[in-house]
């Protein structure tokens, strides 16, 4: 067999093999898919609801003062940067979405976490968490093992514009991008378990704040 055609027959076999996968893009008419998100509304404020934004679809939540929202996916997703390796089939997930948030001042930054997390119910103060953070009303990179974290913050972000989050887990590194810029590289302090995909917000009592989630993917790879 010519090179050429060996190397033609491994990239079909890579096309063709199945795939781990997840695309939301809030086109479903009737509503968030309850099948795919269990979602929690806020006591009083706006509860999740998809519709438009010009040419976006989008979800999006409205907590009024002193409430929370939540946004998780009914299935998790393996990332072990720590075993991922030549005797794992899987080698990396992948995780972005699109985010705009609106009277950031009004978020609780103790709680408010965007990313995977170990439990559902999870927030920021929970252990064995991979995701976004905020500190200081602006966003921070958060990886947590058993309550020990690697973290960093001042990218730049203007948290009001329409903001593409990605999170990459492989080998040995979590990686986070915003608008595919790379921002951080966690090599220390990372969690090995399957993960909710989860979106959670908590007001402070100033007033109420906006979460929009326009298209949300995620995928495993094995290569």
């Amino acid at each position: 067999m010519s090179l050429l055609v060996k190397c033609s027959t491994d990239i079909l076999e890579m096309l063709t093999r199945p795939g781990i996968s997840l695309y939301e893009g809030w086109q479903d008419e009737v509503g968030i898919d309850a099948t795919v998100w269990t979602f929690t509304d806020p006591a009083t404020g706006v509860a999740w609801a998809r519709d438009s934004d010009g040419v976006f679809l989008r979800a999006r939540s409205i907590p009024n003062a002193n409430e929370t929202c939540r946004l998780v996916s009914n299935q998790r997703w393996v990332a072990a940067p720590n075993v991922f390796g030549t005797n794992t089939i899987l080698r990396k997930l992948v995780l972005e979405f699109e985010l705009r948030l609106a009277n950031v001042a009004n978020i609780d930054n103790t709680l408010f976490f965007l990313g995977l997390t170990s439990g559902a119910p999870d927030d920021r103060q929970s252990q064995d968490i991979i995701g976004w953070a905020l500190l200081a009303d602006v966003l921070q990179s958060v990886t947590d093992l058993g309550g020990a974290e690697t973290v960093n913050t001042g990218f730049g972000e203007t948290l009001t514009n329409r903001n593409k989050l990605k999170i990459e887990a492989y080998a040995g590194h979590v990686k986070f991008y915003i608008n595919e810029i790379e921002v951080a590289d966690h090599a220390a302090n990372l969690p090995d378990v399957p993960f909710y995909i989860n979106f959670f917000v908590d007001t402070e009592a100033g007033g109420a704040a906006t979460i929009e989630l326009a298209i949300i993917r995620a995928w495993s790879e094995d290569i």
